[in-house]
C-alpha cells in the first residue's frame, strides 16, 4: 500500500472545477535531484512558490502517470490564470524530513535571521540624492 500521499488541489476561481493529485513523486523527484530548492524551501515554510513556472512543470510531470489529471488538465486547456493551487505542506514538510534531512538542515540554517548590531549609522552623506530640487 502507499505511503501518505501529498495532495495538491486545482480550482477554478468560479468553482465550476476542481481536481486534487498526488504530488509526492515531483516533491521527492525534485528533492533526490537537488532541483528547485529555492521553491521546496518555500513549500516547507508554509507558502507556494511565486513562479508559475514551478505548478506549471509539476502538472507536466505529474499529468504522465495519471489519466484522470490529465483528463482534467485537456478538457479546460491546463492550468489558468485565475486558479487556485493549494497544497498540504505539512504532508510535504514530513515526507521531507523523513527522507531528506539534509534539505531540512539547509533549509532550517537559511531561515535564520541574522540581527543588525546596535548603533546608528550615518546616512548624511546620501541626503543630497534624497532632497527633492525645485
Amino acid at each position: 500500500m502507499a505511503k501518505e500521499k501529498i495532495r495538491c488541489t486545482i480550482t477554478s476561481a468560479d468553482l465550476e472545477t476542481a481536481c486534487s493529485c498526488d504530488c509526492q513523486k515531483w516533491i521527492r523527484h525534485l528533492a533526490a535531484h537537488r532541483l528547485k530548492t529555492e521553491d521546496l524551501h518555500r513549500l516547507m515554510s508554509g507558502r507556494f512558490p511565486a513562479g508559475k513556472l514551478f505548478v506549471l512543470d509539476m502538472m507536466e510531470f505529474l499529468r504522465k502517470t495519471d489519466a484522470h489529471l490529465d483528463r482534467f488538465l485537456t478538457r479546460r486547456g491546463g492550468i489558468q490564470q485565475d486558479d487556485h493551487l493549494a497544497i498540504d505542506f505539512a504532508a510535504v514538510r514530513e515526507m521531507l524530513k523523513g527522507e531528506f534531512p539534509e534539505l531540512v538542515a539547509d533549509a532550517e540554517q537559511a531561515g535564520k535571521v541574522i540581527k543588525r548590531r546596535p548603533g546608528a549609522v550615518d546616512l548624511s552623506s546620501l541626503s543630497s540624492l534624497t532632497r527633492r530640487h525645485s
